[in-house]
């Protein structure tokens, strides 16, 4: 009898598989685009508010549009796999974003930069190699290396620790809001086996805004003022760019990147949205673009080329 299961070679070489490949490298870089200009209206939102509070914000609109628009939100939840997405969402949103905007308070930006994307491009192959997603490679490992100089070049001048104990609490917050973000990226790739990723983002949105919502009523002083900003139109476009790209759109490319390509690889935007970031900065702030953050967008660039390609 003729065995006609294609093996995963000829699959890639195959036209459909071949405008898989295609169709997620687009995607990829879009998810990259997107996530690189969150990152200007994060900074908008965040000087115009208490910085939990926003992301508390963004989460509640987040679960109430995905709730509007995809059904089997509620369900994933109720269902034998809420405590896994539950425990997901919590990790994801609200212990990445209360640690990491915590620790931004007390961190030189360009440190908090660093060991935040270092984290995510790391800690996601290290999980991945843990779990078995992953075989070692010289290649991923070389894309690492190029990708980490790449930041060190862009955040050089941004770097510098005043050694006092709030600051290296606030480092210490921002690695465990990383880890966080990649324990909990890697234990939602196997919930995409039995949700879609509309569904894996709506349910994480539920559960993740609400903690991050306990969490600015119980630290942050939220009154009428704080939403009485939402009337500036700047910081409201920037919510809802967060909002439906940031999360609606992004978010959900990268599960589907995870689910077929593995947490590793989707992770390689950490050297890719930078780069994105890094442009607007000069263009919306007049931020400085020289020759050392030009080379580290190249070193970057050329990490996630080399590691998102088989």
């Amino acid at each position: 009898m003729k065995d006609t299961t294609a093996p995963p070679a000829a699959l890639a070489a195959s036209p459909a598989g071949r405008h898989g490949l295609t169709l997620d490298l687009s995607l990829f870089l879009v998810m990259s685009l997107v996530w690189g200009t969150t990152w200007v209206g994060a900074k908008i939102g965040i000087t115009a508010m208490p910085p939990i509070f926003f992301a508390a914000l963004r989460y509640v609109l987040v679960a109430a549009l995905f709730l509007t628009v995809t059904p089997g939100v509620l369900g994933l939840l109720r269902g034998p796999l809420g405590g896994r997405v539950l425990l997901t969402g919590l990790l994801v949103n609200t212990g990445t974003y209360a640690l990491l905007l915590w620790g931004m308070q007390h961190v030189a930006s360009g440190i908090a930069g660093l060991v935040n994307l270092t984290m995510i491009a790391v800690g996601l192959y290290a999980l991945a190699l843990l779990r078995g997603e992953e075989k070692p490679s010289w290649r991923h490992a070389l894309a690492l290396l190029l990708g980490m100089a790449g930041l060190g070049a862009l955040f050089f001048d941004r770097m510098g620790l005043q050694g006092g104990a709030l600051e290296l609490w606030g480092l210490l917050a921002i690695i465990l809001g990383s880890f966080c973000y990649c324990l909990g990226s890697v234990l939602s790739r196997p919930l995409l086996d039995h949700a879609s990723a509309f569904q894996l983002t709506g349910a994480q949105a539920v559960t993740g805004g609400a903690g991050l919502v306990a969490l600015t009523l119980a630290l942050e002083p939220v009154s009428l003022g704080s939403l009485a900003v939402l009337g500036q139109p700047r910081v409201l476009a920037c919510l809802g760019f967060m909002v439906i790209f940031g999360t609606f759109v992004a978010y959900t490319i990268y599960l589907r990147l995870m689910r077929n390509w593995g947490s590793a690889r989707a992770g390689l935007y950490a050297f890719v949205s930078p780069v994105v970031a890094l442009l607007l900065g000069a263009l919306v702030f007049g931020e400085e673009l020289g020759i050392r953050q030009v080379l580290g967008a190249a070193l970057m660039l050329s990490a996630a080329a080399m590691a998102v390609r088989r």
